[in-house]
């Protein structure tokens, strides 16, 4: 492991690029996504995609075509990114014509996020779309993010990829979740999301007549959280569709 760890070290230093906000922007940011996610929860839609466009202006403004861009909360998720994206160009698995991977700050993301919810609630799907794919391109290992990419896709009855995005979604671990401190809260907050990816496996299962198939990606959520009320009225329902077949 040390071998192999101190093999890579100089492509980690090389992809370590610096932030490309000041201090002081990184704080109107923060203030913006803040603001965008109560409009949300106002349903002042048009404001939150205002107050998300401010964020994602400032990031699109001082981007690289060279370069990268990943999503981390804290030194810890940081460092991570990082390391995975030196392993990526160690490996020679970057994009064609990308030779930096830089960290920014998970309010990048979380605008684009923003953005695209309150787009759907508008009923302007078509343009939410590019802003969700472009937050689980720069957060990966987001579930919160590929879950309700993959529910864009559901909603408009496209049962596979909906199916393959929720799937890849209860496989990935958030190293920000993971990492926080509170290991119970930590617990509580990856076994919600992949139940949600769960259910939403299944659901598409059940929507391409896959009954066996709906039932154990419910199991799987119950094995998780035993008395989740959507899973367990999930189950009713796969359960009596199923024996009528």
């Amino acid at each position: 492991m040390k071998k192999s760890f101190l093999g890579i070290a100089p492509v980690f230093l090389a992809a370590a690029t610096p932030a490309i906000a000041t201090d002081s922007q990184m704080e109107d940011d923060n203030a913006a996504v803040i603001a965008a996610f109560e409009a949300i929860n106002a349903k002042q839609f048009e404001l939150a995609i205002s107050k998300a466009n401010m964020v994602i202006k400032n990031f699109e403004d001082g981007k690289r075509s060279d370069s990268i861009y990943r999503c981390a909360s804290g030194l810890s998720d940081n460092l991570n990114t990082l390391l995975g994206a030196a392993l990526r160009l160690d490996q020679s698995d970057l994009d064609e014509g990308k030779s930096v991977t830089a960290a920014v700050s998970d309010d990048i993301c979380s605008a684009y996020f923003a953005k695209g919810f309150a787009l759907i609630d508008i009923g302007n799907r078509d343009e939410a779309l590019p802003n969700l794919q472009m937050a689980v391109e720069m957060d990966p290992d987001n579930q919160h993010y590929m879950n309700e990419l993959a529910e864009w896709h559901k909603v408009g009855r496209d049962w596979q990829t909906s199916l393959d995005i929720f799937t890849k979604a209860s496989e990935t671990n958030d190293l920000s979740i993971a990492l926080m401190e509170d290991e119970k809260q930590s617990t509580e907050i990856t076994n919600s999301m992949r139940c949600r990816s769960y259910r939403g496996i299944a659901f598409n299962h059940v929507e391409m007549g896959n009954w066996t198939d709906a039932r154990s990606a419910i199991d799987e959520c119950l094995k998780l959280i035993p008395d989740d009320p959507g899973s367990l009225q999930e189950l009713k329902y796969i359960d009596a569709q199923s024996v009528e077949k």
